[in-house]
């Protein structure tokens, strides 16, 4: 079983991948479903259950404690959430959508339907103050760059590049270009990265330690504009704070990835070959000075700000939960559950 963020909170606001998740094509199913965020927890909770025995790939909101949508890979059938940040269409073309509503239509009392929408107005407001932050986070990262680059030294980074391409990448052949996956984002419960998709999909991982990102960010860009030029099937994952950065890059048909490793990605697994970012610096001792060092501290202290944000508005998303949760019947969310699983496996 895969997992991969459908979305992701960064410094650009809300990011969705699910252009390059949700394939156009026609021989697909797809299930849309409704309800409300407890109802469809229940529903998918029992979906996979039901469907453990099969090559699932399992797509996780930003809060990565529940799922918004299921790819069920050898029946090329999926089954998506719709509404609020998970919101499908207009991706979907109408002859693609199986509309699934969960349970009927609720008409919630006056004073309870303005207590949810104030809980649902403070929970936005800290995803807000999340992304507002993480942007601040982005421009420090930008300012660790600039330290930096006056000491780059292109000759061995042109070397490192060509030898992946030629002894790594030369091989694949072309067939597609790239998608963007989200194996990491920062979450309510901290920074966190699929590493078992990770290790499903790569047998060797290039691990890049960074930490201020400069060096990885060049080597990750030139070989993925490589990669979509030579039409080399790639799944490139970027971090928060630039999407347009790359924290790992995915090779799939020859199972090889390329990782950028720093203090809020370690591998936790070992790596086919592990580079250090300094090898590539003409004075490697820039990493260690004071200006690059505060940056950093700088850079962890914005990001766990960032995630307390993350974590407050979860609570108020528990909070309306519970305010709903009367209204909800988690016994007709297993039902439809069991009915489809039964109709996609008969």
């Amino acid at each position: 079983m895969k997992k991969y963020f459908s979305s992701a909170i960064c410094s650009k606001g809300f990011m969705s991948a699910y252009n390059t998740i949700y394939k156009n094509d026609p021989s697909a199913s797809v299930y849309i479903v409704n309800g409300d965020d407890y109802e469809k927890s229940v529903f998918f909770s029992q979906m996979i259950k039901y469907l453990s025995g099969y090559n699932i790939t399992l797509f996780n909101p930003f809060y990565d404690e529940c799922t918004d949508g299921i790819h069920i890979e050898n029946l090329n059938t999926y089954i998506l959430s719709d509404g609020g940040y998970s919101k499908i269409n207009p991706i979907l073309p109408d002859i693609w959508e199986k509309q699934i509503n969960i349970v009927k239509d609720k008409a919630y009392k006056t004073d309870l339907l303005r207590e949810v929408l104030y809980h649902k107005a403070k929970e936005n407001n800290h995803y807000r103050d999340a992304c507002i932050t993480l942007k601040k986070a982005s421009l420090i990262k930008e300012r660790l760059h600039n330290e930096v680059s006056p000491y780059l030294n292109e000759d061995k980074i042109v070397n490192f590049i060509h030898r992946i391409k030629n002894k790594e990448l030369k091989r694949i052949k072309s067939q597609s270009k790239g998608e963007i996956r989200l194996l990491s984002s920062p979450t309510p419960l901290g920074f966190h990265t699929h590493y078992d998709t990770i290790f499903t999909l790569c047998e060797k991982v290039v691990n890049i330690t960074d930490d201020t990102g400069f060096v990885a960010s060049i080597i990750s860009g030139v070989i993925k504009n490589f990669a979509v030029r030579e039409r080399i099937p790639i799944i490139a994952s970027p971090p928060y704070y630039k999407n347009e950065f790359l924290q790992f890059l995915i090779f799939p048909t020859v199972k090889i990835g390329i990782c950028v490793s720093d203090k809020s990605h370690i591998l936790p697994f070992e790596a086919y070959e592990n580079v250090c970012a300094s090898r590539f610096l003409t004075n490697p001792q820039i990493l260690n000075s004071k200006s690059v060092e505060a940056l950093l501290s700088i850079e962890e202290k914005l990001i766990d700000k960032a995630i307390l944000s993350l974590y407050e508005g979860r609570e108020e998303r528990f909070k309306y939960n519970d305010l709903v949760m009367g209204y909800s019947s988690s016994e007709e969310a297993t039902l439809s559950a069991k009915a489809l699983a039964e109709k996609l496996l008969s």
